[in-house]
C-alpha cells in the first residue's frame, strides 16, 4: 500500500501499518455476509415483517451453499445477486463515508462506490468456505423510527463458544426491506468503519483512501 505522508518514511510505515489494521478490523458487510452464511432456525412468526425478511435472507442463502452441482464462481454470482436485492450497498457505502461523502467529487464517488462493491465480493469468495454447520435464529425486534427497524438475531456457534448477539437494521421503503447496517454484540459496524474510513481520509485525503482500497482490490484482498 502507497504512502501518502509527506513526513518520515517511519511514519509513512505506521501509517501504513494503521491503515492496513483498521481495515482488518469488524467489517459491516464482510461481517453481515459471514453470519449471513449460516443456516436459520426458524421461529414462530404471525406474519411477513421485518423478522421474516431475515429469516427468508438465511434460508436463501443456505439453497445457495448447498448446490452440490453449482460452483464455487456461481454459487459467488447467486450471492451477489442476493445481496444486491436484500441490501442498499449505495447506501451502506454513503453512511460508511459519512460526512466525507459530502466533499468528495463525483469521480471519487463513483470510484469509491465502485472499489466498495469489488472488495465486497472478495469478502463473500472469502466467507463462503467459512460454514460449518452454525445456525442463527431470530428472537425478536424494534421499531427504531417511521423507516428503521431493528431485528436481533441470535448466532449458534460450534465447539462451545457462546453464542453471539447480531442486530440487523433495516430501512423500510413501501413494502420492501434493505439491509443498511449490521450491530453485533451492541457495536455498530457502520459506525466503527466509518472511524476507519475517515482516519486514513484525514491522513491521506480521498485520494489515499480510494488507492488504498484500489489495490486491496487487485490483490483481492477481502476487507476482513
Amino acid at each position: 500500500m502507497k504512502a501518502y505522508s509527506m513526513t518520515t518514511s517511519t511514519t509513512s510505515e505506521r501509517s501504513t501499518a494503521t491503515d492496513r489494521a483498521g481495515w482488518q478490523r469488524r467489517s459491516l458487510l464482510g461481517l453481515a455476509l459471514g453470519l449471513a452464511t449460516v443456516p436459520l432456525v426458524q421461529p414462530a412468526m404471525a406474519n411477513p415483517t421485518a423478522e421474516g425478511f431475515v429469516a427468508e435472507i438465511g434460508e436463501q442463502v443456505v439453497e445457495i451453499l448447498r448446490q452440490e452441482d453449482k460452483s464455487d464462481d456461481e454459487k459467488l454470482a447467486a450471492l451477489k445477486t442476493l445481496l444486491d436485492s436484500h441490501t442498499d450497498l449505495d447506501l451502506v457505502a454513503r453512511l460508511v463515508l459519512g460526512r466525507h461523502w459530502r466533499t468528495a467529487s463525483e469521480e471519487e464517488r463513483r470510484d469509491y462506490v465502485e472499489l466498495f462493491r469489488q472488495i465486497l465480493m472478495n469478502t463473500m469468495a472469502e466467507r463462503m468456505s467459512d460454514y460449518e454447520g452454525q445456525t442463527f435464529e431470530v428472537v425478536g425486534s424494534a421499531v427504531l423510527n417511521e423507516r428503521d427497524t431493528a431485528v436481533q438475531t441470535r448466532i449458534n456457534r460450534l465447539r462451545g463458544a457462546p453464542p453471539l448477539r447480531v442486530d440487523w437494521r433495516l430501512r423500510q421503503t413501501g413494502d420492501d426491506f434493505a439491509i443498511i447496517d449490521v450491530i453485533a454484540e451492541g457495536v455498530s459496524l457502520v459506525v466503527s468503519q466509518r472511524n476507519e474510513v475517515g482516519s486514513v481520509i484525514e491522513r491521506q485525503g480521498m485520494s489515499g483512501l480510494i488507492e488504498t482500497m484500489r489495490e486491496r482490490s487487485t490483490n483481492g484482498e477481502a476487507v476482513l
